[in-house]
């Protein structure tokens, strides 16, 4: 995942002419303890792919939310702040976090991005194994 969050980023800040120099990643938040362990893995993972700092916001049920993490980074003399959406496809929070002030660049959802696809696929084949070794067990037992 933070492959592909690397991937769009990098393509955002190419057409908003370069590199960031603070990342935000925005992931959708939720209340639910553990709920947002998802996008924290993806900021410390992102984390270790760029030499810029790398902050978590929440679109919603959470904070900081996106607009309160690029503010604290312009306000810590960050200049470019980059969104990295980490929401897999486009609708109500990618639309919100296109209007985030002080945007250097919001990278597109990751749902269509390649690495995201083989992940998914090799999931299901996963789980498929799982299930038909399950039905084989209980089948001799």
């Amino acid at each position: 995942m933070a492959l592909a969050l690397y991937d769009r980023l990098r393509a955002a800040e190419l057409a908003a002419g370069g590199p960031a120099d603070a990342v935000v990643v925005a992931g959708a938040g939720s209340a639910r303890p553990g709920g947002n362990d998802g996008t924290l893995a993806a900021v410390r993972q992102l984390g270790l792919l760029l030499p810029v700092p790398v902050t978590g916001a929440y679109c919603s049920a959470s904070t900081p939310v996106p607009a309160e993490a690029v503010a604290l980074l312009h306000a810590r003399g960050f200049r470019r702040v980059a969104v990295a959406t980490h929401l897999l496809a486009p609708g109500r929070f990618t639309r919100a976090l296109a209007s985030v002030p002080g945007t250097w660049a919001v990278a597109a959802p990751i749902a269509d991005h390649a690495r995201v696809a083989r992940l998914v696929a090799a999931r299901y084949a996963g789980a498929g194994a799982d299930a038909r070794e399950a039905t084989r067990a209980r089948a001799t037992a």
